[in-house]
């Protein structure tokens, strides 16, 4: 995969997200559909835990979907782009923020590309 100019070897690790200690020094990380499928409540967590499980000059991307109307109950929760702000903080930079130029028919104006790079 070339992401930014730069070529990467893709890997996959599964970890228990919120109890894992494991450094990821796999890039880049990708989440498509975590972050949507924990309550809001929990995303402070699951952003603290994507600044202790990749490290420093590491990638995330994040792949808002779906972005649909406000609704109160989930899974998937409610979701924008902002709302990754705050759970990443002083952590994380966005490097790209955009649609993608290709969808599958059901994502169409329904998601959004972000990739942020760890301090």
């Amino acid at each position: 995969m070339t992401l930014l100019g730069t070529s990467f070897l893709i890997s996959y690790t599964i970890t228990r997200t919120f109890t894992s200690n494991t450094i990821l020094y796999f890039l880049p990380t990708l989440d498509s559909r975590f972050f949507v499928a924990i309550p809001p409540a929990l995303r402070m967590d699951w952003g603290k835990q994507m600044a202790k499980l990749i490290k420093p000059g590491g990638h995330l991307i994040t792949v808002v979907y779906p972005i649909d109307p406000y609704v109160e109950t989930g899974p998937p929760y409610y979701v924008r782009q902002d709302h990754y702000v705050e759970p990443l903080g002083n952590d994380f930079s966005k490097i790209l923020d955009k649609v993608p130029e290709e969808s599958s028919e059901n994502h169409k104006d329904r998601e959004h590309l972000i990739i942020w790079k760890r301090l």
